[in-house]
């Protein structure tokens, strides 16, 4: 028979899922709308510090701490995109005037290369080179030119100055009203429950706060050993534009399924093309490995900061990979902190019962 008390006891968490998943589908469904004001209500929750020592510091009030913090706050923010912003124009400039002005240039590593191919393949007729040579040099054209469209788009994002000026503007007045009025927004939403609830709240905020920290500093880790990775590889291999190149791969170790393959695919195959055999091979080396790396380190330091089972990471992780979809690795990983905090503060009850209480339950029975 089943134990119908183990599903009373469970009946929380159902309720938890159902809510965090409609939660989640109407956060990502409105995220393009709300997420300058999403951005400024972080952005507030994050300079209250720097609030509270400007009037305790200073006897500052909070119109003045709030504009002199919401300043502070958007100088460092923009400093830092304006020369990111800057650098990166400028590296995709040049390698959209390289890719452009020398696709011409390999069409003799082609034919050189499919001669190769045709020599050493004797099912091939060998005429079919010769014959096929300008549609195979199209192809590898075509190729070029879906790279130097992309990256066209991304250069066009990058100027496209009304669109993100407008959207840092509303950023920027979201964040000072958001701060100011920080104390009355949490005295109006805590105002509606009791006092055992705010406690609650307080406590799962606490928890919550320190487990996002723990969390975006793990995955900024593996990121940021991943550009490592690669730029100790560009750099022993000569590859032009180690830096941009290596920076462009740890973004790209955020999509699901290629990952840093995204980069090292095209340009493994660039140096087949051309000749060069062992940079084609150390580039595929060091993806496979960079990769493997990822695989086995990302459950252990995700885990660990976080302290949920490394099985538990690593099932998430692979779901995203089958549904090619980073937005999913988004909504597992956030459920099993929500998960986690809950069952910590004792709101939600865990799924699998401490082996304490385990036995007090037979004992008693």
């Amino acid at each position: 028979m089943i134990d119908k008390q183990k599903f009373i006891r469970l009946k929380p968490l159902f309720m938890f899922f159902v809510v965090y998943t409609s939660v989640f589908i109407l956060f990502s469904l409105t995220l393009k709308f709300t997420f300058p004001f999403l951005a400024g209500f972080l952005l507030a929750l994050m300079i209250q510090p720097i609030i509270r020592f400007l009037k305790s510091r200073f006897k500052f009030k909070q119109n003045t701490a709030a504009v002199i913090s919401t300043f502070i706050a958007f100088i460092a923010v923009f400093g830092i995109l304006f020369l990111l912003g800057m650098w990166l124009i400028y590296e995709i400039n040049n390698l959209i005037n390289n890719l452009t002005s020398d696709i011409g240039m390999l069409a003799k590593p082609i034919n050189s290369f499919l001669n190769h191919i045709g020599e050493y393949i004797n099912k091939i007729n060998p005429q079919y080179i010769e014959q096929n040579q300008q549609e195979l040099l199209k192809i590898a054209q075509s190729g070029a030119g879906i790279i130097t469209t992309i990256l066209s788009s991304v250069l066009s994002f990058l100027t496209s100055i009304p669109a993100i000026f407008t959207m840092f503007i509303v950023m920027i007045f979201s964040t000072y009203f958001f701060s100011k009025d920080m104390s009355s927004i949490k005295s109006h939403i805590l105002s509606f429950f009791s006092q055992n609830t705010v406690f609650n709240i307080r406590s799962a905020s606490h928890h919550g706060m320190s487990l996002s920290g723990k969390y975006i500093c793990s995955y900024l880790l593996i990121y940021f050993i991943t550009f490592l990775e690669t730029l100790v590889v560009f750099f022993a291999l000569g590859i032009p534009y180690p830096l941009v190149l290596s920076i462009i791969t740890g973004i790209a170790d955020i999509l699901p399924v290629l990952g840093p393959g995204t980069i090292y695919i095209p340009l493994s195959f660039y140096y087949l093309i051309v000749g060069n055999i062992f940079k084609f091979a150390a580039l595929l080396i060091g993806w496979i490995l960079i990769t493997a790396i990822r695989q086995i380190i990302e459950p252990k330091i995700v885990s660990s900061s976080i302290n949920i089972h490394p099985l538990t990471m690593l099932a998430a992780i692979y779901f995203s990979l089958v549904a090619k979809s980073f937005l999913l690795l988004i909504y597992f990983s956030l459920l099993l902190i929500c998960y986690k905090i809950l069952t910590q503060i004792n709101v939600l009850p865990t799924i699998f019962e401490s082996h304490s209480k385990v036995a007090d339950n037979i004992n008693s029975n």
